[in-house]
This record gives C-alpha cells, sequence and structure tokens, in this order.
C-alpha cells in the first residue's frame, strides 16, 4: 500500500484590521494638522508682523508742463481732491499711509492724457491690522477733462470746466463751482452733491443708495428733469421743459434717494 503524503495545510489569509484602518487614518490625520498648523503659524507671523510694524508716510509732487488734455485718476482707498489751476500745469499731489505692504502708485503719460494708479495689499485688512491710504490733490487746468474711479473715499471737485466722469464705491462726491461740459457720476454708496457756476452739458447721476442734490444758476438755461427711482422722491425747483426745447438733460437714476434740484440762492 502506497502511502499518500499528506497536503500541508492552508495558512487562513488574514484581513486588514480595524486597528491597521485607525493606524492609517492617524498618519493622514497627523499630516494634515501638521500642514493646517504651518499654515496658521505662517498667517498668524505675518500678522504680527504687520500689526507692530509703525505707520509709515510719503509725499511725492509731480507737475507736467506739456499739453495735457485729461487726467485718469484710479485710487483704492483715500479721498481725491481735484481743483481748478491757475495756470496750464498739471499738478499731481499725493500723500500715503501705512503698515505693512506700502501702496503702489504709478504715474504715466500716454499722449495726452496722464494717468495715475494707486494699489493697496488688502490681503490682512480682515483682521484690522493692515492700514493703507492715499489720499490725492491735483490740480487740473483750464478745459482738462477728469475721470476718477474711487473704491472707498470721498471725491471733492472745484471749479472744473471740462468733462467730468467719476465712478464710486463707498464715498460721496461733491462738486462746487463747476463749469463742465458734461458730468457723469456712478456711485453705489453715498451721497452726490453738485454746485453749478455755469452747466455747459448734460448731468447724468446713478446711484444705488444716496441722495442727489443739484444746484444750478437761474440764468435762463433750460432744462429736462428725469429721474427714475426705486424707493425715493423729488423736489424739483427750477423751471423745467421737454428734451426738444430744453438746452439741457439733467437725468438721476437712484435705487434709493431722493433728488432735489434748485437754483443757487
Amino acid at each position: 500500500m502506497i502511502d499518500t503524503p499528506e497536503k500541508p495545510a492552508e495558512t487562513p489569509r488574514t484581513e486588514p484590521t480595524d486597528q491597521s484602518n485607525r493606524k492609517v487614518w492617524w498618519i493622514v490625520g497627523g499630516i494634515v494638522t501638521a500642514a493646517v498648523l504651518l499654515s496658521a503659524m505662517s498667517v498668524v507671523g505675518v500678522w504680527i508682523w504687520t500689526v507692530s510694524s509703525p505707520e509709515e508716510r510719503s509725499t511725492h509732487t509731480e507737475e507736467y508742463t506739456q499739453d495735457v488734455t485729461g487726467i485718469d485718476l484710479v485710487n483704492e482707498v483715500g479721498d481725491i481732491d481735484l481743483t481748478a489751476a491757475d495756470g496750464n500745469v498739471l499738478e499731481v499731489h499725493r500723500e500715503a499711509s501705512w503698515r505693512g505692504a506700502e501702496p503702489e502708485v504709478t504715474e504715466e503719460v500716454a499722449g495726452d492724457v496722464v494717468a495715475v494708479e494707486a494699489d493697496c495689499d488688502d490681503g490682512f485688512a480682515f483682521f484690522g491690522s493692515e492700514r493703507c491710504e492715499v489720499e490725492f490733490g491735483l490740480l487740473v487746468p483750464a478745459g482738462v477733462d477728469a475721470e476718477v474711479d474711487s473704491s472707498i473715499g470721498e471725491v471733492h471737485l472745484d471749479g472744473l470746466d471740462g468733462d467730468i466722469e467719476v465712478e464710486t464705491s463707498v464715498g460721496d462726491v461733491e462738486g462746487r463751482n463747476l463749469r463742465a461740459t458734461s458730468t457723469e457720476v456712478d456711485s453705489d454708496v453715498g451721497t452726490v452733491t453738485l454746485e453749478y457756476a455755469e452747466v455747459l452739458g448734460d448731468i447724468t447721476v446713478t446711484t444705488s443708495t444716496g441722495d442727489v442734490v443739484i444746484t444750478v444758476p437761474d440764468d435762463g438755461t433750460t432744462y429736462e428733469v428725469v429721474f427714475e427711482s426705486g424707493v425715493g422722491s423729488q423736489n424739483i425747483g427750477i423751471a423745467t421743459d421737454p428734451s426738444d426745447r430744453a438746452d439741457h438733460v439733467i437725468r438721476v437714476s437712484t435705487s434709493v434717494g431722493d433728488l432735489s434740484v434748485r437754483y443757487a440762492e
């Protein structure tokens, strides 16, 4: 009789245990936690540096003696003043203040237009730690068109007699002694007050939230006033004519805000 060798018993295959799975997740969780902590430490480190940095200031004035037909100014944070100049020199004066990253300011001449832009690095503004502001004061020669784009800050216009185009996100717009050949103001949040020594063109104002006050001279000029508002009232204290007989059109559109149009006292 031939003996048949016994077949060796198979070792049962073991499946990964719950303990092994937990170990893997602990490792992954540790790596993720370490990455988050390192990122948080970097943010806090930069924030501490920003808070502890002293506030810095700088001033700069540039004069443009060549013939200029327009000024194009873009400012992220800070007030803007444009005043009629006595002579033919365009002067751009700025005062910057910051804590943390210094604002970036560029000035260049493109043809006969001077373009100025000021930007702030507001990466940590939500912590309330970073301060950045650039205030501009410009002396604008007669006949020069002014285009202003402001994110946060007031815009003041005095005595300008070219085309005026202003766009703001947050901030009041105030004009006085104006002799503008045309006026366009677009404001998200803020009051718009325009006072004219002489009206030489149409006036167009668009606001999301804010009242509009327009004062014109009682010099016989005729106007058509067009007012559109979601929530707001109008007080028209000047003589009006239909557009086919009016010298100029005052067109105002607001989402929330009142309109007042009156003669200068």
